[in-house]
């Protein structure tokens, strides 16, 4: 990855980052997507035949994301943002049904539960009207929900997974065998509009290098996403000439059903360390994380991605959060296209002046790319409809003109880069922006 040293990272800087480094490759087998992309209209898969639906007059549409616990505001924001777009919308000759299913649990502590995700994956296939799977929230989910759906010819579309062994291969960040035990039938029913984590991981471990920290511990929850950011971070700030001082230079996994982190925390300030990442979200045990660490080194500086870059974590973490660095991976509010305003000023007015969250623009784009791909399509098969998201270009949208790679992945998109201070939001610091292969 090349790096433009840009200081301090005022509000207008930017971090210059390439895609191409990593060991990321395009897909499994070296093709552009098992067996070729649906994007490119690759053979049909024999799970793909005989998958029109029963009904004449409706197309059903479902999202599963977690209704509960600390993510609770991001999901409750997409929901809403599709309802808007499908309630009430006929493509064609069929009425939009959409069907808001949570995947979380009490027996989670309210966040996601691979239990029932799986079930929700499972009654989206058993219905047979049901075009689009819109979800999930957590990247955990998404891998168990995937394969289920691959095997009845029902495209996912994610606004909010971000783990890239989903759709692509990334040396030292994802798991052997990844993104092919994703896709049993190899063919690619999965895709998203938000940046991948090898990429947002890359470019916070660049910023704190340009900030002058050079010994850092990285830690992370265990969970697919939080593993495979921590991996990115801890992996590139050792190639830019940093050092990782966590065991085994590495991303060290951390007990989020802990009640005490004390020990951990004094285990970071004996390393030397003087910035800590922390590859997590809010829901595993983050706010205590937090203070913990701050209380054993006040002066160590803390740097989180977007799994906790809400106000959950920042409420719970209280004074520990001041001046944590924190990135998104995707466009501020501020930074999107002129639609995209349109629409921000508009949430805002409508939600007593709140700024949309995060995930709410990119919730937007996932139904906006929903309704695209179902009006190209002008049918409710499976396959086509699959085939039409798939192969999404330059399509105007919230977050400007969208475009789907043959991993599924977005064509370009930013990174976007925060500091956290007394109140909530955090400060918008810069754009971090991604370069594609060369």
């Amino acid at each position: 990855m090349r790096f433009a040293k840009v200081g301090t990272l005022a509000a207008a800087a930017a971090i210059v980052l390439s895609a191409c480094s990593g060991g990321s490759t395009a897909a499994p087998g070296g093709s552009s997507a098992p067996g070729g992309s649906a994007a490119a209209g690759g053979a049909q898969p024999d799970v793909c035949k005989n998958k029109k639906g029963s009904s004449s007059t409706e197309i059903h549409i479902y999202s599963s994301l977690p209704l509960e616990g600390t993510s609770l505001p991001q999901s409750t924001a997409i929901v809403n943002e599709l309802k808007a777009l499908f309630d009430g919308k006929k493509v064609g000759a069929f009425n939009i049904k959409y069907t808001s299913l949570d995947d979380a649990s009490p027996a989670k502590g309210g966040d996601w539960d691979g239990t029932v995700e799986q079930s929700n994956a499972n009654k989206a296939v058993a219905d047979p009207d049901t075009m689009v799977y819109v979800g999930t929230y957590n990247s955990g989910a998404a891998a168990l929900a995937i394969p289920i759906l691959n095997a009845a010819c029902l495209v996912m579309f994610s606004p909010a997974n971000s783990y890239p062994g989903l759709t692509k291969a990334v040396t030292g960040v994802t798991k052997p065998g990844e993104p092919d035990s994703q896709y049993p039938n190899k063919y690619r029913n999965y895709a998203r509009d938000i940046n991948t984590d090898d990429i947002q991981g890359a470019a916070s471990s660049e910023w704190a290098f340009s900030l002058g920290f050079k010994k850092a511990y990285v830690v992370d929850d265990g969970q697919t996403y939080g593993s495979g950011i921590g991996r990115a971070w801890a992996q590139h700030f050792g190639k830019i000439g940093g050092t990782v001082v966590s065991p085994n230079g590495q991303s060290e996994s951390y007990d989020p059903k802990a009640t005490d982190y004390a020990a951990l925390g004094q285990k970071i300030k004996a390393s030397g360390a003087d910035v800590v990442f922390v590859g997590a979200i809010t829901g595993q045990g983050t706010p205590k994380l937090w203070k913990d660490i701050k209380s054993a080194n006040a002066t160590v500086q803390m740097f989180g991605p977007d799994g906790v870059n809400e106000k959950t974590w920042f409420t719970g973490a209280g004074s520990a959060a001041e001046g944590t660095y924190l990135t998104f991976g995707g466009a501020d509010t501020t930074q999107l296209s002129a639609t995209g305003k349109t629409w921000a000023a508009a949430y805002k007015a409508a939600n007593n002046g709140t700024d949309p969250p995060f995930y709410a623009a990119y919730g937007h784009a996932a139904g906006e790319v929903v309704i695209a791909g179902l009006t190209k399509a002008g049918t409710n098969d499976r396959w086509a409809v699959l085939q039409a998201i798939m192969g999404t270009a330059n399509l105007d949208t919230v977050i400007g003109s969208f475009t789907i790679d043959a991993n599924g992945d977005p064509k370009g998109g930013v990174i976007s880069s925060y500091q956290a201070g007394t109140t909530w939001p955090p400060t918008y610091k810069g754009v971090i922006t991604q370069q594609q292969p060369s």
